[in-house]
């Protein structure tokens, strides 16, 4: 018999995380890390000032497009049940080395997006007490939420699931104001006017396809349902269950606050115009003493999202270093189980460390541009693995009717979003794929992976 020069591939692996987790609980866990809150007022406002009154027409592209990744997630994803996520699935479909690669592009996404959050939360903590300096409560909010990632996964569900409650109400909220306060005709939400230069033009496709990247951000985030995959109770099937709730929850309750903020708005003009529209029309609506209670609402919403971010990819980077995608010191390092919570503790400091020192040095809207380009690469790969499982005849626990048609609709249209993205975006991208790419050539391929994947 043939002995492996890596004797690592021969070790068996550490035994996976508990179990403990509900159906209800994942599904919260999920949709605390879409956050719904936090697409309204972090990165629809983004959306609004590239698209304009285009904004809803691209929100809707972006939510059948957002729905065919997660019925493609969901199936491929009760294939792979790894609390890798993303990573995992990528990496037993095509082999170490691609997944060596979409493992730096999710944790890239990993570090990127609690920063988001966090800066977010202090954002509108700062506006109601000015007297506080934003970085340092990014910086506070993110050791606190890094220590909460670390305590038991069922209390920290439940928890979090009661922070969801609160972030719905908050949406809610918004939107049942604007329900009240409608000024525009629902023509309105179809007439692609956008603020350009001093002036009021139509909005160009390339334009709203280039938009449409940013608001698959704001949906994004159903895909964590697989990285708690190996916590949740229950057969297979699942995992799929709480990636399609999770997405299904997460789109609605931005599309529909987005449609009523732009009809919402006093003065078509002014909302377009505005640094900030969503904040313009939330003013309108609530008032001075309402928006003080919104802002809070949101910080809170925007803190619970940060807490299950960090829980998310501290399992990606657990699980890389089980799969010893790493060196010896740092795999074993990686795979510390905490004594008391049996958490990826560790890991959990690494994610929250890295984003406490993204919050000093970034900005919030060049990294929700930035992130976006990744997350539509992830998207066409995950496409790609669906496809492929299906040539290999690969049982898949969950699956839908659409068949072909959800990962072909997930590929088309995430590389032509991909296609619209800033140069200079695109240009980062690529240097970290790149380098990614560069890294796992050079190195030797992990022969657990490879074993895994042709089983």
């Amino acid at each position: 018999m043939k002995v492996l020069a890596n004797q690592r591939a021969v070790q068996p692996l550490p035994r996976k995380l508990n179990r403990s987790l509900n159906l209800v609980e994942a599904i919260s866990l999920a949709t605390s890390d879409i956050s719904p809150t936090t697409g309204v007022f972090a990165n629809i406002p983004v959306v609004l000032a590239l698209a304009g009154t285009g904004s809803f027409t691209v929100a809707l592209l972006a939510a059948v497009t957002a729905l065919c990744v997660a019925v493609t997630m969901a199936e491929i994803g009760s294939a792979f049940p790894q609390s890798g996520g993303i990573y995992s699935v990528i990496s037993r479909v095509f082999g170490a080395r691609v997944g060596f690669v979409a493992l730096i592009a999710y944790l890239a996404e990993g570090i990127f997006i609690p920063a988001i959050t966090s800066m977010g939360a202090a954002t509108y903590l700062v506006a109601v007490f000015p007297q506080l300096n934003v970085h340092l409560v990014a910086v506070v909010i993110m050791l606190l939420a890094t220590g909460i990632a670390i305590m038991n996964i069922s209390a920290t569900g439940k928890f979090t699931t009661g922070l969801l409650v609160l972030e719905l109400l908050v949406v809610t909220g918004i939107t049942v104001g604007c329900l009240l306060h409608l000024q525009q005709p629902v023509s309105t939400l179809f007439s692609g006017r956008v603020f350009v230069s001093g002036n009021v033009r139509p909005v160009t496709v390339t334009t709203m396809f280039a938009a449409m990247a940013v608001m698959l951000l704001s949906f994004n985030g159903f895909d964590s349902a697989l990285n708690f995959s190996e916590e949740l109770k229950g057969n297979q099937q699942r995992v799929g269950r709480s990636v399609i709730t999770a997405a299904v929850i997460g789109i609605i309750a931005q599309l529909i606050p987005l449609a009523l903020i732009m009809l919402a708005a006093p003065s078509l003009t002014a909302f377009l115009r505005a640094g900030n529209p969503v904040n313009y029309v939330a003013q309108s609506v609530l008032g001075g003493p309402g928006h003080v209670l919104l802002s809070l609402g949101i910080a809170v919403a925007m803190f619970a999202c940060t807490i299950a971010v960090l829980l998310q990819f501290s399992r990606v980077l657990y699980t890389s270093g089980r799969d010893h995608m790493w060196f010896g010191a740092l795999n074993r390092w990686l795979q510390s189980l905490h004594p008391r919570y049996q958490t990826p503790w560790k890991a959990t400091i690494l994610v929250g460390g890295l984003g406490v020192a993204l919050n000093g040095i970034s900005n919030l809207g060049d990294l929700v541009a930035f992130t976006a380009v990744l997350i539509v690469v992830l998207y066409a790969s995950i496409g790609s693995c669906d496809l492929v499982a299906r040539l290999r005849r690969t049982r898949l626990p969950y699956r839908s009717r659409l068949g072909v048609i959800a990962p072909i609709i997930t590929i088309a249209a995430s590389l032509y979003a991909l296609s619209q993205q800033a140069p200079k975006n695109l240009l980062i991208s690529a240097i970290i794929l790149g380098l990614a790419g560069l890294t796992a050539v050079l190195r030797r391929p992990n022969v657990l992976i490879r074993k895994e994947a042709t089983k």
